[in-house]
């Protein structure tokens, strides 16, 4: 054999065994993660972990908050503006829905100077200079900046709105597991306790079947421990100032005005972007002779926003009331009568109904969500 082909068979036989050490190795990580991952999913062992963990755990594991987030610092990544223009859109919440409605004002605003402008109309000038198909990338960016954060805080909703759940249902189950009807009973009263304990049961198999969803594992179990992380009840509010517009349904007005904006944008190149679109708003406020389809659409908006977050504040205070009047009559432990069985069912429905009433104020409370906001219970 000539030296060339020694050579070549030495090459060729470090390269096979390259190849192999790296097979190896890539099994080895692949092989770690899938041992990880089975345990992080504990198909065997309850899982417990307090409320605060199982927020971070969403930020995780959660594949609609985490394609959520993902969307939202692209989003900032690609337009460092869109963080400027995202707070500005929210800040000119309220000229877009209260000062829109004052066309003498704004008229005058809107003839004078750019600087003479209404401070968060003027500030949007900052991308004045950008050309009209940057600008609207900014727009694009903007509205998916806005939509990623609501889709985030749906799903910090969906959660605690689960754990609530879990926390009611796991209170009925320890009721029930904890005491029976006495020797003797009627049949039907043994038959209607029975009932009453298999449909908790049910009620906490449909429940970990969602957390397994949500949280996307096939745990065993699942037991939440309770601590200040929590949602508020609102138990002791009875009368909030609703008419806080920088508290209440805040980021949907946001998102509102960033689509109207942006259909300004795409309909011309104004020199300051939603000036032209706001005239054009206050000059169909002005004139007699022409609706204002546009405004009244607004006004519509705005009236059933209003109307969702009464009626669901409404609503959850009534379920708070009647579980509480029942609850106090509610004094023995024992099933002994088809009067606790049925006032029991009653309790845990309106109790279901404070949570589902209270998620949909969670989202509208900006209280929950603003940085270092202290959330009013």
């Amino acid at each position: 054999m000539s030296s060339m082909a020694v050579v070549l068979v030495a090459a060729s036989g470090c390269v096979q065994q390259r190849v192999e050490e790296s097979v190896t190795e890539h099994a080895r990580v692949e092989g770690n993660r899938y041992a990880q991952e089975v345990k992080a999913q504990s198909p065997f062992q309850t899982v417990e972990m307090r409320w605060s963990e199982a927020d971070k755990l969403m930020e995780k594991r959660n594949p609609s908050f985490v394609a959520a987030r993902s969307k939202y610092q692209e989003a900032k990544k690609k337009k460092p503006v869109v963080r400027e223009m995202t707070e500005e859109i929210k800040g000119a919440v309220d000229l877009s829905i209260g000062d829109v409605f004052k066309p003498d004002a704004l008229l005058e605003s809107i003839r004078t100077p750019a600087t003479q402008l209404p401070k968060q109309l003027a500030s949007l000038g900052k991308i004045k200079n950008l050309s009209h198909e940057i600008e609207g990338n900014v727009w694009e960016d903007t509205v998916t900046s806005v939509d990623a954060e609501i889709e985030m805080r749906q799903e910090r909703v969906k959660l605690h709105q689960m754990l609530r759940m879990g926390e009611l249902i796991d209170r009925e189950l320890s009721r029930v597991n904890s005491t029976s009807p006495p020797e003797g009973s009627d049949p039907k009263l043994v038959s209607a306790f029975d009932a009453w304990r298999g449909q908790l049961r049910n009620e906490r198999e449909k429940w970990l079947g969602e957390i397994r969803n949500f949280f996307d594992a096939e745990y065993h179990d699942v037991h939440f421990v309770k601590d200040k992380s929590s949602f508020p009840t609102y138990d002791n509010v009875r009368q909030p100032d609703l008419t806080e517009w920088q508290r209440w349904c805040h980021l949907n007005r946001s998102k509102e005005l960033v689509a109207l904006l942006r259909k300004g944008h795409d309909s011309s190149a104004p020199a300051i972007p939603g000036t032209r679109i706001v005239q054009e708003k206050i000059n169909d406020l002005v004139r007699s002779d022409k609706q204002a389809p546009a405004a009244t659409l607004q006004t519509s908006s705005i009236r059933n926003e209003v109307r969702s977050l009464i009626q669901h504040w409404r609503e959850m205070k009534d379920a708070q009331a009647q579980a509480e009047g029942l609850e106090n009559q509610d004094s023995t432990p024992c099933f002994e009568d088809l009067d606790r069985i049925n006032r029991r069912q009653q309790i845990f429905k309106l109790r279901q109904q404070e949570i589902q009433h209270a998620s949909a104020v969670w989202l509208m409370d900006e209280d929950c969500w603003s940085a270092g906001a202290v959330c009013r219970r």
